[in-house]
């Protein structure tokens, strides 16, 4: 295969490297592949939340000479929180672990919630909302940037439900 040909994703047929368009199949190549990319689950975030994460946290920690530092950062190395483009993975403890997943199909609404000890050290507290019984109420928290990640989250969101062609109750 020459440099100036490539094969098309669609129908394997060999087609001009400069192509948008397949000639045998008539595949919009460009739409093929965002397509193909978007039904890719993608990691967004993981890791743990913020070993302190609002400002009474800090006044605290001050007050009590580190000690309440030890139980915050415990408490964190607990918690992981996996954030993909198709689901959220919450997961707890340190010695035995649960693991709750929400898919984002399944997430009505965002709530993002910026209280005054979390602002004045930069961060903000996202609830996810969904119709799955076993999970109503996701809460992020601790995470840099995690209000663009919440935009971000929503458009996932929209698309995973028109990949999976769900509609919500008051549409159906």
């Amino acid at each position: 295969m020459s440099e100036e040909l490539k094969r098309c994703p669609a129908c394997a047929e060999l087609i001009q490297a400069a192509a948008r368009k397949c000639r045998y199949c008539g595949t919009d190549l460009d739409a093929y592949v965002a397509a193909h990319e978007a039904s890719e689950e993608q990691t967004l975030f993981s890791g743990h939340p913020r070993v302190i994460y609002t400002f009474g946290q800090y006044v605290v920690a001050v007050c009590t000479l580190g000690i309440a530092l030890l139980f915050y950062w415990v408490r964190s190395l607990s918690l992981t929180f996996t954030i993909t483009t198709q689901r959220v993975r919450v997961e707890r403890g340190l010695l035995s672990k649960a693991q709750d997943n929400v898919e984002l199909f399944r997430v009505d609404h965002f709530d993002v919630i910026k209280p005054l000890g979390m602002r004045l050290v930069g961060l903000c507290r996202v609830q996810l909302h969904s119709s799955d019984p076993e999970m109503p109420v996701v809460d992020l928290y601790g995470i840099a940037g995690l209000e663009a990640m919440a935009d971000t989250l929503r458009e996932c969101s929209l698309r995973e439900r028109t990949r999976r062609r769900v509609l919500p109750m008051e549409q159906m």
